[in-house]
């Protein structure tokens, strides 16, 4: 016994009648929403009774540091954790620098993080990197580069982020800055 035969074959035909109607449908309802402005449009009637309301001022913002503005960590003694974010060796790598007296006394890679541009966790960092959180802030101030964007969030001694285009002519000059895990001494 056979099994029973479909009741309709599709052809080629078919199918190619369906994609050219997938393909106009789109294109006729686009051209239905064109206006060249000899149309009446239609609106919601305002009753009569309505009286708009009047804008209340508000009041002016507090001033946000800016580029050129952004104010120094104070701390003195501290260590935190800093990622780089480039197009360069060790991208990405988180670094823990450890600062006394305002100066980097040491920059090393993360515990716990291996082998991402061949570097190891514990292994020294370039000198380049070696930054406190002022240096960073320094780079949040540059008021030369062609574009620099700030994550500090309000109450906070110091950004979260801080990204760097030197030169709109220079390609891959761009460079980021994440701090986290601060901790005062």
């Amino acid at each position: 016994m056979e099994p029973d035969a479909p009741s309709s074959r599709h052809t080629g035909m078919r199918s190619l009648a369906l994609s050219c109607v997938a393909l106009i449908l789109p294109l006729s309802l686009a051209a239905c929403g064109s206006s060249d402005g000899d149309h009446d449009v239609a609106t919601d009637p305002v009753p009569s009774s309505f009286t708009p309301a009047t804008p209340t001022p508000t009041p002016t913002p507090s001033v946000a540091p800016t580029t050129g503005t952004y104010p120094e960590f104070a701390p003195t003694d501290y260590t935190y954790e800093l990622t780089v974010s480039c197009f360069c060796m060790a991208s990405r790598t988180p670094i823990q620098i450890t600062v006394a007296d305002g100066q980097v006394v040491g920059a090393t890679f993360g515990k716990g993080h291996s082998g991402r541009g061949q570097v190891q966790s514990g292994d020294a960092v370039d000198p380049a990197f070696a930054l406190t959180i002022n240096d960073v802030i320094a780079r949040a101030n540059d008021t030369k580069a062609a574009s620099v964007k700030v994550d500090w969030p309000a109450g906070q001694d110091y950004p979260n982020s801080v990204y760097v285009d030197g030169s709109k002519q220079i390609a891959d000059d761009e460079i980021g800055y994440t701090i986290a895990n601060v901790q005062v001494s």
